[in-house]
């Protein structure tokens, strides 16, 4: 699965870059700013997917095959989601926005052209693919 998945960032990154040097794609995607909301949403993101026993897809499908503690993880991402909403104003002025490092991308991080960046991230996809296509090939 993770080497489909690699497979899969690899195209789209290659896709995205075409198209977007070709001029398909106008606009830049939106990508939020990073701060320790970042860190604090990954956390508890990570707690929910262990709680739940899966992301929100598997949680889904699991619902589907008539799970009964599926549909209580269900249940509890609809809250959350709800209350969240709720909140989010509030979160944003005293969490967000205080906390903001602003948008930070592989190009800008290390200071290189976008085709170097993606020349770099294919890389390490590939490389990666490769160690871990040797390593489960026994």
């Amino acid at each position: 699965m993770l080497k489909a998945i690699i497979v899969a960032l690899g195209v789209t990154s290659t896709g995205f870059l075409i198209f977007s040097n070709i001029g398909l794609i106008v606009d830049y995607p939106y990508i939020v700013s990073v701060g320790l909301n970042t860190a604090i949403g990954g956390i508890l993101f990570g707690i929910g997917m262990v709680l739940a026993g899966g992301c929100a897809s598997g949680t889904l499908y699991r619902v589907g095959e008539g799970y009964t503690t599926s549909m209580v993880a269900l249940v509890g991402m609809l809250v959350g989601i709800a209350g969240f909403a709720e909140v989010f104003s509030l979160l944003k002025s005293i969490l967000i926005d205080p906390t903001s490092m602003g948008v930070l991308t592989l190009q800008g991080v290390i200071g290189v052209s976008e085709i170097t960046a993606y020349f770099l991230f294919v890389g390490a996809l590939a490389i990666t693919y490769f160690i871990l296509a040797r390593r489960y090939s026994k």
